[in-house]
């Protein structure tokens, strides 16, 4: 609890876009969002180099935070507004938005930072410290804020932007290109800072068959008594710690692939995706020690479905378009010596049928995922295309970008290497014999390549 304790607020306030520049607006959630109705949010960390005071941030950098997420939210107002129950309706979910609607901003001081910024094994209550808070505005309400943000400065040490977001009212695609464009709104002095394109609010671009995916789907999360994504039952310290897979560590498995299918004179498709998750993927099961609990081995992804509708919906949409891939295999052949090669094989599969599927399963996408939840698949937050680490405040790039909300999933955290091209970062979160375990996997066979 001592570090608890010295967290100090600097500030707690609500942020709104400009006033007047926004009419109420009402935006219909989809079948893709309410997939995503019930489940706990996303909480993202950025952790930027800060070689200032206390003093200076509140007198210069806060302000500029402040006034340049009002303007953001101009764009981004939904983010300012509440999920509620359509009125008169009893299954119809929408973002309201009125004039004056915020968000939550705090402020905050911590002390030493080296160890939570670090890619080594971090204790997650520790990092927790550095999360907002999503609080309804007011308690009686049925209604849902969907945004709240915290940045806590270290000072002459860091500063970490911490951000709530409820995942029904956008993808990772649509939260990191908000992070993008305050970002060079902030620093926009930088005239080789560019803000991303506006984002795309038009729901109806999105096929949905006259409504039938959403009355499935949402007739699907009515009948359960509760599909939130719940803290894992386990009483000893989780750590969050990140495992980079360089651009040779990827060429490594590609070849090592490819070279399998050769030998068995077959024609596979290879990509970066593929092999790391499949390498990732065995030493989840042995770290976890799943292998010894369930005959099947199973995955389940997020897969992205906007250059699958014809038309393509605009990577610039902001909301969900995103569905579920399901992956299944026998344990034996995962973690057996032909592992890899399986594994690569069975991701390949799954991820070609998803593009020839589409949405045509989508009803069935809740029921699936909760008949499989009992075999502790490994699940996925985030995506090496998202480019967090394009993220630049005015303090460079990010030092580091964690995503903390795995902690109630237990999935991987993944994004692109902020070291070079081609690379894949991987945040697991384990107790700390897991983590040893994972990392003996990942060290030995590794070892071989050179960097």
């Amino acid at each position: 609890m001592a570090a608890a304790a010295s967290l100090r607020i600097i500030e707690i306030t609500q942020i709104s876009p400009p006033a007047g520049t926004v009419p109420e607006t009402f935006v219909p959630l989809t079948f893709f969002d309410v997939l995503w109705l019930n489940s706990t949010p996303v909480e993202r960390l950025f952790f930027y180099p800060y070689k200032d005071s206390s003093t200076h941030f509140t007198s210069s950098s806060l302000p500029a935070l402040k006034s340049s997420l009002s303007l953001t939210l101009q764009s981004f107002f939904p983010f300012a507004g509440n999920i509620r129950l359509t009125p008169e309706t009893t299954d119809k979910y929408e973002i309201h938005y009125v004039d004056g609607d915020s968000i939550s901003f705090t402020a905050a001081e911590l002390g030493d930072s080296n160890e939570l910024f670090g890619d080594g094994p971090r204790e997650v209550p520790k990092l927790k410290l550095l999360v907002p808070t999503l609080r309804s505005k007011n308690e009686s309400s049925d209604s849902r804020p969907v945004l709240a943000i915290q940045v806590t400065v270290f000072p002459y040490q860091g500063v970490v932007i911490g951000i709530t977001v409820h995942h029904s009212v956008c993808d990772g695609n649509g939260s990191v290109n908000f992070m993008r464009t305050w970002a060079a709104i902030c620093h926009a002095s930088n005239s080789m800072t560019q803000a991303p394109a506006t984002p795309v609010l038009d729901r109806s671009i999105v096929p949905d068959n006259d409504g039938s995916l959403y009355t499935a789907m949402i007739n699907t999360l009515l009948s359960l008594d509760d599909f939130e994504q719940l803290k894992p039952a386990n009483e000893e310290v989780l750590y969050l710690a990140t495992f980079t897979l360089k651009h040779e560590h990827i060429r490594f498995l590609k070849e090592k692939y490819l070279r399998e299918a050769e030998n068995r004179n077959m024609v596979v498709r290879c990509s970066t995706t593929v092999v790391a998750y499949a390498f990732i993927w065995i030493g989840y099961l042995k770290a976890k020690s799943i292998m010894l609990e369930t005959k099947e081995a199973h995955c389940i992804f997020a897969v992205d479905h906007r250059q699958w509708f014809q038309p393509p919906i605009p990577e610039n949409y902001f909301g969900n378009c995103i569905g579920m891939c399901f992956i299944q295999a026998n344990m034996e052949d995962i973690v057996g010596p032909d592992g890899f090669f399986e594994a690569c094989q069975v991701m390949s599969k799954a991820f070609e049928e998803v593009k020839i599927v589409g949405i045509n399963d989508a009803k069935d996408w809740i029921k699936t995922a909760l008949e499989r939840v009992v075999h502790k698949p490994l699940t996925a937050a985030g995506s090496s295309r998202f480019r967090v680490y394009d993220v630049d405040f005015g303090w460079g790039k990010p030092a580091k970008v964690d995503i903390v909300s795995i902690e109630y999933s237990g999935a991987m955290a993944v994004a692109q290497s902020r070291e070079e091209r081609g690379g894949v970062e991987i945040g697991l979160l384990f107790t700390q014999r897991q983590m040893e375990v994972f990392k003996n996997y990942f060290d030995e066979n590794l070892q071989n390549v050179s960097l």
